[in-house]
């Protein structure tokens, strides 16, 4: 009998180089790699529905704006946020 194990990504907290948490991907995932998200995160989950939404209503409130939000995280412009924002949320 053989078993089949899901695979299991590792959240790490790159100040401190601890492991926060773990997320099981299941066996096939359909990306691996190394992924760096800036240290506000985002508010979305990815894989539902309004995540892309949600992350930009968070962004926008918190920082008045996404202009300012995309200025205040290093990035060129909002539609590179925003862009980021979408490959995040899987669209």
């Amino acid at each position: 009998m053989s078993r089949t194990f899901g695979i299991i990504v590792s959240v790490i907290n790159a100040a401190t180089d601890k492991v926060v948490t773990t997320v099981p991907v299941g066996v096939n995932p359909q990306a691996f790699g190394i992924f760096i998200q800036r240290p506000l995160g985002f508010a979305g989950t990815p894989g539902i529905a309004n995540c892309y939404g949600k992350s930009v209503s968070a962004l926008t409130s918190q920082y008045h704006g996404l202009n300012a939000a995309a200025t205040a995280l290093g990035y060129s412009s909002a539609k590179a946020l925003q862009n980021t924002i979408l490959a995040f949320c899987g669209a």
